[in-house]
């Protein structure tokens, strides 16, 4: 009887810390390129990471796309780089040159689903949206960690001024990671199974 304990015990301590784990191929963008003090974009040099088309302003790291849309802006004047004016991360300004209104969208590169499993931001003010439907308020600095899977972008609205970094996502496809805990204690727990059977 105890041994049917012990067993049962170790096994739902593996499926739980299996279901724990991070996701396989997750990644986090860094925007450790962004190194300038100063903006990129509005007649400003982009890197070979990013580009600009119309009233939009686009960044490319590990398979996403961060994308700035000005629709009251004039046409090439999107920029990043003011918002905050910190290096290595994604910061913009609503108003002046990008003027009102503006937001951020993450995307997969050629579409597709992903999980969003974090990030870090610093607004005054910013509209959290998946997928069209609004999942929170944004406001003063902190950490996004309430995990949205199996979506196809996530956009946020603009305050005064906005910071993006540390952005932890994986494609939706990916299926949970084992960590090595995880992994010992299902062994374990089919020791255990074994050495009960054979009594």
């Amino acid at each position: 009887m105890k041994s049917l304990k012990l067993s049962n015990i170790l096994v739902a301590l593996a499926l739980g810390l299996g279901a724990a784990a991070g996701y396989a191929n997750a990644e986090v963008l860094t925007f450790d390129s962004l190194t300038r003090f100063g903006f990129y974009g509005n007649g400003e040099t982009l890197l070979g990471s990013m580009s600009a088309d119309g009233q939009s302003l686009s960044y490319q790291e590990a398979g996403f796309l961060v994308t700035l849309t000005t629709p009251n802006a004039p046409a090439g004047a999107a920029h990043i780089g003011d918002g905050t004016y910190e290096p290595q991360t994604f910061n913009w300004h609503d108003g002046l040159e990008n003027a009102a209104n503006s937001f951020v969208t993450l995307t997969r590169v050629g579409g597709g689903l992903f999980n969003l499993i974090s990030f870090d931001y610093y607004t005054d003010a910013s509209a959290l949206s998946a997928d069209g439907k609004q999942v929170g308020v944004l406001r003063d600095w902190g950490t996004w960690d309430t995990r949205l899977n199996g979506i196809s972008e996530l956009r946020l609205g603009s305050g005064a001024f906005n910071q993006l970094d540390n952005i932890n996502v994986a494609n939706a496809s990916a299926v949970p990671e084992p960590g090595p805990l995880a992994l010992l204690m299902s062994g374990l727990a089919v020791v255990v199974a074994a050495r009960r059977r054979r009594r």
